[in-house]
């Protein structure tokens, strides 16, 4: 399947068959492709599973860029956008995870869940964790101490209100 991006690249895409919302999986790299097969197999049938090919890598068409974080977020968009997701589950792995977590922060509305698995870092707390706080209680709504979630950052020694 291909997945034409506003730039007029084709990338490559598969969508599994389950129920449920949609797993979007983005490969390392940037330069590897698709190697998440296997994930996709033990998948099967419990949830629906999206792989793609990033921008000049694998079965998605050659080209010369750009290689920016941002030109990568919009073509994950371009992919969401091409099966009529309004929110999406995503993991990444490697470049892939720091792909995920970029498009989880420029668009947090289309975003349901996010694994970073192995990522390449997020840089110093200072660039995110203001705006990872904000969304954290505002998730957490007008009693955080009555979430689970809040207990254990707390038993942790991590709240800061």
């Amino acid at each position: 399947m291909t997945v034409r991006t506003d730039d007029g690249i084709r990338l490559w895409a598969v969508r599994t068959a389950g129920p449920g919302d949609p797993l979007v999986l983005c490969h390392g790299g940037p330069g590897l492709w698709d190697m998440f097969g296997d994930v996709a197999e033990l998948l099967a049938g419990a949830l629906p599973v999206i792989r793609w090919d990033q921008r000049g890598c694998g079965r998605s068409e050659p080209c010369d860029g750009p290689w920016t974080t941002a030109r990568f977020v919009a073509d994950l968009d371009a992919v969401r956008r091409h099966f009529g997701l309004e929110r999406m589950a995503l993991l990444g792995h490697s470049w892939g995870a720091q792909l995920a977590l970029s498009y989880a922060l420029a668009r947090p509305e289309r975003v349901s869940t996010l694994i970073y698995v192995s990522g390449t870092g997020i840089g110093p707390d200072r660039d995110w964790h203001p705006a990872y706080r904000a969304a954290f209680l505002a998730r957490l709504g007008d009693h955080p101490e009555r979430d689970a979630r809040w207990r254990g950052v707390v038993r942790r020694g991590r709240a800061h209100r």
